[in-house]
């Protein structure tokens, strides 16, 4: 586990800035995806200082989750994704609240969307006690807002 400068806390979790390691933790997460996934979040920090975090709960590294700029769309994105043994233990809606919390006070964000797979029911849960709607479901993926 690398212990890089925390900048992101939670009551269980920690956040640093993506480097290189959180290779094996990206890996697990995205399989052969993980190397091309972490290299695009550290170019983005190292450009932006915006860049999903790696997440660590009791001195493991268990998610990556933060923002993107949404060159494409209107806000920012927010993503989460967590390795399966910490699923259904309220670290994604721990996580996703003091996340926008964090956006909204540090970086002045007020605009945010997400992307979830329409069978992804506990992300999707997730997102909408956060506040947040289904916006589109066109393609393979529901666009989420924050309303």
């Amino acid at each position: 586990m690398d212990t890089g400068k925390l900048l992101f806390r939670t009551m269980r979790l920690t956040g640093r800035a993506p480097g290189p390691g959180a290779l094996s933790l990206y890996g697990r997460l995205f399989g052969s995806l993980g190397e091309a996934g972490l290299d695009r979040d550290m170019q983005d920090w190292s450009r932006h200082a915006i860049a999903p975090w790696t997440l660590t709960h009791a001195g493991h590294d268990v998610g990556v989750g933060g923002f993107r700029i949404g060159f494409a769309d209107d806000g920012l994105e927010v993503l989460f994704h967590f390795v399966p043994e910490v699923w259904g233990q309220g670290l994604a809606s721990e996580f996703l609240n003091a996340a926008l919390e964090h956006a909204q006070t540090t970086l002045r964000e007020t605009r945010f969307f997400g992307f979830t797979q329409p069978d992804e029911i506990a992300s999707r849960r997730v997102m909408e006690k956060a506040g947040f709607v289904v916006a589109e479901s066109d393609g393979p993926d529901l666009l989420m807002r924050l309303n």
